[in-house]
């Protein structure tokens, strides 16, 4: 009986754990004390570190109704957005030939630019596939090229609950918005 009980415990605590591992919170979140609140935000279209087809593009989307749905923070248009890197011939899946974000940001006449990359977006295999996801993003000040904002997200979700990847990703861009907008949202952009 009392082995019985002691297995029950143990997998009892086996499932605690998983929950609490499958619902991890952020990596990291970070923002500049005394930071200028975003007044405009433009999100560029984050880079795509996997060898997935286009979370870089589905994540920063996400972001931007995320942020809309928060309220404190004015976003630019993600289709403005895209027709200036199209002009400008600039291509956000080759971070390494886009300008400073300070300099986009004056292109897009926006107080704040938000980059970011997916770093992991597949499925762990095992019993069950596993979704998991992770995201960085870091939002720069464009007046003063400052770093004043950045958070690090790496989440799995559940194979039982049949959790996808865009859930997940959607859990990150929602934590990732109320973050930001708590830190630097301006109460006047609602």
């Amino acid at each position: 009986m009392e082995t019985a009980q002691h297995g029950a415990r143990t997998a009892l605590a086996l499932l605690v754990t998983v929950l609490l591992v499958s619902c991890a919170g952020p990596s990291q979140e970070w923002a500049r004390p005394g930071a200028a609140r975003i007044s405009k935000l433009a999100v560029l279209p984050f880079e795509n570190q996997t060898s997935a087809v286009r979370p870089g593009a589905s994540v920063s989307e996400l972001l931007v109704s995320e942020l809309l749905a928060s309220g404190p923070v004015a976003v630019m248009d993600p289709s403005e957005v895209s027709d200036l890197l199209r002009r400008e011939n600039l291509d956000p899946a080759d971070a390494g030939r886009l300008p400073s974000a300070q300099r986009m940001g004056r292109l897009l006449q926006v107080s704040h630019v938000l980059q970011g990359a997916v770093t992991e977006y597949r499925y762990r295999p095992g019993l069950s596939e596993t979704p998991v996801v992770g995201v960085t993003a870091r939002v720069i000040d464009v007046a003063t090229g400052d770093l004043v904002w950045t958070a690090s997200y790496a989440r799995s979700g559940s194979s039982w609950r049949q959790e996808g990847l865009s859930s997940v990703a959607q859990s990150i861009a929602r934590d990732m918005a109320a973050h930001l907008s708590g830190a630097l949202g301006d109460a006047r952009a609602r």
